[in-house]
């Protein structure tokens, strides 16, 4: 059975009812997403979507506008991108046309909520190791 977005948002609400360090929010639009911020990991605000098949999970890991050496981090990126478990990396463009470095890992629709919620934990602790390791290209 294929879990809709909102199936996601009322599981994982249910998951994290008695955690006050968990944020889990139903973004209603022409897409609509759930976002999970954790405390945890500095109110980190994990997007998760699903399109067809598959369900993205994502995190802003550095506006673009905030890169002081593009060339440098494109390149640590793909040195970066392989040894990442569970997570890759790339560049996004908003509806506003703001180019973000992300921090992201996909699911089949099929997937469980354990498995959901599995991948937003290693997202988020990716991302963080991520901007340690990258942060000297940041501004």
């Amino acid at each position: 059975m294929s879990l809709s977005i909102h199936d996601i948002h009322a599981q994982l609400t249910q998951r994290y009812a008695d955690d006050d360090g968990v944020r889990v929010e139903l973004i209603e639009g022409l897409t609509p997403a759930v976002m999970v911020e954790l405390e945890e990991y500095g109110d980190l605000d994990i997007i998760v979507a699903s399109s067809g098949e598959q369900i993205v999970v994502s995190t802003i890991l550095v506006p673009a506008s905030q890169v002081k050496d593009v060339a440098g981090l494109n390149a640590a990126c793909m040195r970066l991108n392989p040894i990442n478990p569970l997570s890759n990396l790339g560049i996004t463009t908003d509806a506003n046309g703001v180019e973000n470095y992300v921090v992201f890992g996909e699911l089949s629709t099929r997937s469980g909520i354990d498995a959901i919620d599995e991948e937003i934990q290693a997202l988020a602790a990716n991302t963080i190791d991520a901007v340690e390791a990258l942060r000297p290209y940041f501004d």
